[in-house]
């Protein structure tokens, strides 16, 4: 092991850019996630974030502060407790966004190490397809008659959960709602072919879609009131999100070309897309 310190600056191995080819390469991402733990721990500004820091922390410290003795699971650890807030960016005095030399993007770090991760896991696994297919899951939901929503309030019910899908048996699940929002759009005619100009076109997202419609019916009464001309797109897909926090970037792709292609229409006759949910 080399006694020379690991250097802040870049290394050959820098990409946040999945069309570049060493973005997959396992050694240059190595490079990179060394460069950036030792940053981190000679940081700390993020120590109050999701458990990445304190974990990173703690692993280097208990090794010695020596950043080249972490082993594969101090590594999984670190980027699996990443859940994308992007706090930690926001934050840093080192990232792209501020011109620094060091170049330091953690949150696209983490998709990195997830898109290998899953290259080479190959499948998702029953949590990842569970777990990324909002709209399958609402679907599913709706056809139960309401027992989907009683059933997660079952201590049996969620320990399986547990044991099956990951998901904590105390975490507090939404309800799935009897009707989604893009039905009760289609009911009151906001739903509408873009034969004419809008000023906006909806994007409800799968959760204002499939468990609080009433935050999309709001959102439209809103810009009734304010005399925005708003039409709203039948046939959405959830965005994709989940896909690209594991790692599975051709089903992200997938997912956004499908509403690219619905909204567009829309945006080349003028419609700025309004999205209700942050992510």
């Amino acid at each position: 092991m080399s006694d020379k310190p690991v250097s802040y600056y870049p290394t050959e191995g820098l990409s946040y850019d999945p069309n570049e080819e060493k973005y997959w390469d396992e050694g240059a991402l190595n490079q990179e996630l060394e460069r950036a733990f030792e940053i981190c721990h000679g940081c700390r500004m993020c120590f109050k974030y999701c458990d990445s820091f304190p974990d990173l922390f703690k692993f280097i410290d208990d090794n010695e502060g020596d950043v080249r003795k972490l082993n594969a699971q101090h590594v999984d650890q670190v980027m699996n407790s990443c859940f994308q807030c992007k706090l930690c960016e926001v934050q840093c005095p080192y990232t792209p966004r501020d011109q620094h030399d060091f170049q330091l993007d953690f949150p696209k770090l983490v998709h990195r190490y997830q898109a290998q991760k899953f290259k080479k896991q190959g499948s998702p696994t029953l949590q990842q397809k569970t777990l990324a297919e909002p709209y399958k899951a609402g679907e599913m939901a709706r056809l139960s008659g309401g027992l989907a929503n009683t059933m997660n309030r079952v201590k049996l019910h969620r320990w399986f959960m547990e044991k099956m899908l990951g998901i904590h048996k105390d975490k507090l699940l939404p309800d799935f709602a009897a009707k989604t929002f893009t039905q009760t759009a289609e009911e009151k005619s906001w739903v509408k072919d873009p034969e004419q100009s809008y000023e906006a076109v909806l994007f409800p997202t799968c959760y204002v879609d499939n468990n609080e419609p009433h935050i999309g019916e709001e959102a439209m009464a809103v810009l009734e009131t304010n005399e925005v001309k708003t039409a709203c797109a039948k046939g959405l897909d959830c965005c994709g999100m989940p896909h690209w926090e594991y790692g599975n970037l051709d089903k992200l792709r997938e997912k956004a070309k499908h509403n690219i292609e619905k909204l567009l229409p829309y945006v080349e006759k003028g419609a700025k897309v309004l999205v209700i949910n942050p992510t």
